[in-house]
């Protein structure tokens, strides 16, 4: 009798079939899409701080030279920036900078190098009228101004500037003509190809790279760590 039942019982269903069968259901869709985004978005964190290890392990060497640097001459790091004044990224980057700057007043200063893109027609233009101003001393000040009117970059604009932060009108006309500073500007730019930073911002933070916008906080992240660590610059 028992062995009649069971030649007529219905046979168990695979777990393949089991697993197909569910997923034909928007319930089972749906809970195997969020488990495949998430272990997606570990695999990319995963990634992403390997990459940062490995930045940290290998710091790039570069020499603040003559660039405009704000902040503590004894300060325990460095962060050099490569920017354009006229991409709106570099605005945002800036803005990031100057919140760390304020958080880490004695720990951390800030060089500026200039990375005009080809495509913004008044980046160099512009880079040439920050150095102008800053052999009067005003650099950051016309740094300032310059993303804080990017959409208007000219050479009105730029001796507008000038005259705003009362620097000698005819003195800054003369420098912004002069090569020098176009030298300076380019040398910069020389330096990015060599370190094959393609765009802007650049950022280093005691030679650890980071590229495009890094927000505040995790700049203060890594920071905090270089400081703990006593990495060297």
């Amino acid at each position: 009798m028992l062995g009649a039942q069971a030649a007529h019982a219905a046979p168990t269903p695979s777990f393949a079939e089991e697993l197909k069968s569910y997923l034909s259901t928007p319930e089972g869709r749906e809970v195997v899409g969020k488990a495949v985004l998430k272990y997606q978005e570990e695999m990319e964190l995963e990634a992403a701080q390997a990459d940062l290890e490995e930045r940290i392990k290998n710091p790039v060497k570069i020499d603040v030279g003559a660039s405009p640097v704000k902040g503590s001459e004894s300060a325990k790091i460095t962060i050099i920036e490569f920017s354009d004044f006229e991409c709106p990224y570099c605005k945002e980057a800036s803005e990031a900078l100057e919140a760390v700057l304020k958080k880490y007043p004695n720990d951390v200063r800030l060089a500026f190098k200039h990375l005009p893109l080809p495509f913004h027609s008044q980046a160099t233009p512009a880079a040439v009228a920050s150095l102008a101003a800053h052999k009067q001393g005003k650099f950051w000040e016309y740094h300032d101004k310059l993303f804080g009117m990017q959409e208007e970059l000219s050479s009105a604009s730029f001796e507008k500037i000038a005259q705003e932060l009362g620097l000698d009108l005819a003195k800054f006309k003369q420098d912004i003509a002069s090569p020098e500073l176009k030298k300076s500007v380019k040398e910069d730019a020389d330096l990015a190809a060599e370190l094959q930073i393609e765009g802007t911002p650049a950022i280093f933070v005691n030679g650890v790279q980071f590229s495009g916008v890094v927000p505040a906080e995790e700049l203060s992240n890594i920071i905090e760590r270089l400081m703990k660590e006593k990495k060297p610059v």
